[in-house]
């Protein structure tokens, strides 16, 4: 497989940003915040013959329109604290790819599969204060991926979703759409004000080392592995039956897989003893009152949740409800002039745990599902067929380390999870010889199509 550059471009917004918006406050959790590099890459099937192909002149257009609503987004850094909405644009990258879409899908873990290569040019996002960049990637069928990255200081899963949303909305001319999400830049700092302390100035050297630590985060020498396992519909159903106890009556969807995808991994090692994971919690909907639609920004923070290592299932699930719970009454402290104690206190908890479990058998979990999700973003061309949350070959660098990814997929029963988890070697091969996971869990190493043909994915 070989994926071509055809052209580089900078796209602006269409309308120059109003002078009384040309600098954005961040709030306080976006300055709180890791700002780190996320990659995610969507997959999408070609039309019919006689269906119009991909329009990459309408997509740049799009773009440039949907950045004059977004305009943060196509500015630049100037301190830790502020963004510059200066309209210097965004990296857009077009490219070419030398086999049908098809050939990808049904063995994505293959050796000869370069996936850094469906995204733009990532390394110096950080340092040359850019907050976005986006490849488009088309196939010899028709059918394209999308692949991008974008800097976690200031736009979170909800946020970046948001986004493409709009994006898609105004590629099929369905922006007008009444149920179409308008971004809202100033609620966040409104709602959590930011700390004078924290706005330092940003320098290209200060990047660089921001991007020194995302790479050099690893506390292990093992090896460690990417796998994606479905769970569908049917297995969702019965994880939720199977959940259920006195302090959890009706467990979420969420819940429940999250739950044994937790105890399965802790099955791996032999040892007694207690667990944490931690999971990425939406903070909008839990304040009082809750934001309003379309607030943008890193506003999401952790829930910290502990367990015995050899608990059932309704327990780790009972864990997970209490601590997300929890969220509500965090998101109100950090409403109040106490919110950096606040967190302090929040994140020293965090390190008490982690010295606990003596920096094992401690995990990361976040969905990118239902709001933070990216499965209804159309362009025309019907849903992703595929979201993939990663971007170098299936080797994921060391802050990557005991990650969980939930993503949304669907099928004719309906819908389900797809998981990624990045591993240790030694429990992902557990994982795929335990019968016990193997009767909820699907390993999914490709993707076929829906499409009679391959030339017609």
């Amino acid at each position: 497989m070989e994926v071509k550059i055809i052209s580089t471009q900078i796209v602006k917004p269409s309308s120059p940003t109003p002078s009384h918006l040309r600098e954005l406050m961040f709030s306080f959790l976006d300055q709180k915040n890791c700002s780190l590099t996320v990659p995610a890459v969507l997959f999408y099937r070609a039309l019919p013959d006689e269906a119009t192909p991909l329009d990459i002149a309408r997509l740049r257009t799009g773009l440039s329109e949907t950045l004059t609503c977004f305009y943060p987004l196509a500015g630049r850094y100037k301190t830790w604290g502020t963004i510059i909405c200066n309209d210097e644009g965004v990296p857009f990258i077009e490219a070419h790819v030398n086999c049908p879409i098809s050939a990808l899908i049904s063995s994505p873990t293959s050796s000869n599969v370069d996936f850094l290569s469906f995204y733009p040019p990532g390394e110096n996002l950080q340092k040359s204060g850019i907050h976005l960049a986006i490849q488009v990637n088309v196939f010899t069928c028709g059918g394209f991926a999308i692949g991008w990255y974008h800097t976690h200081k200031v736009t979170d899963g909800v946020s970046v979703s948001t986004f493409f949303q709009h994006w898609a909305a105004l590629v099929t001319q369905r922006y007008k759409d009444a149920s179409q999400t308008k971004p809202d830049f100033r609620s966040g700092a409104i709602s959590f004000s930011p700390l004078p302390e924290e706005d330092k100035p940003m320098t290209p050297e200060q990047n660089e080392t921001e991007e020194k630590k995302e790479t050099n985060n690893s506390f292990f020498s093992n090896r460690i592995e990417v796998r994606s396992f479905v769970f569908k519909n049917e297995a969702v159903t019965e994880l939720k039956a199977k959940s259920v106890s006195d302090h959890v009556t009706n467990p979420s969807r969420f819940e429940a897989v999250s739950g044994f995808i937790w105890k399965q991994i802790l099955l791996a090692s032999p040892k007694e003893g207690r667990s944490m994971l931690s999971i990425v919690v939406d903070i909008r909907p839990r304040t009082d009152p809750p934001m309003p639609n379309g607030s943008i920004g890193n506003l999401v923070e952790t829930a910290f949740v502990r367990a015995q290592k050899r608990a059932e299932l309704p327990e780790f699930v009972s864990e997970i409800r209490g601590s997300i719970t929890k969220i509500k009454e965090l998101a109100s402290e950090y409403q109040s002039e106490n919110r950096g104690e606040a967190r302090e206190k929040h994140w020293k908890g965090f390190i008490n745990n982690f010295i606990e479990c003596k920096g094992k058998d401690v995990y990361i979990l976040t969905s990118w599902c239902k709001s933070a999700g990216y499965s209804n973003v159309d362009f025309g061309f019907g849903k992703p067929i595929w979201i993939v949350p990663l971007d170098d070959k299936f080797k994921p660098s060391n802050n990557l380390r005991n990650t969980i990814v939930l993503t949304e997929v669907s099928d004719l029963n309906g819908d389900g999870f797809e998981a990624w988890l990045f591993m240790e070697e030694e429990v992902i091969k557990f994982l795929e010889s335990n019968s016990e996971f193997l009767a909820f869990a699907s390993p999914n190493f490709g993707r076929k199509c829906d499409s009679d043909t391959d030339d017609m994915c």
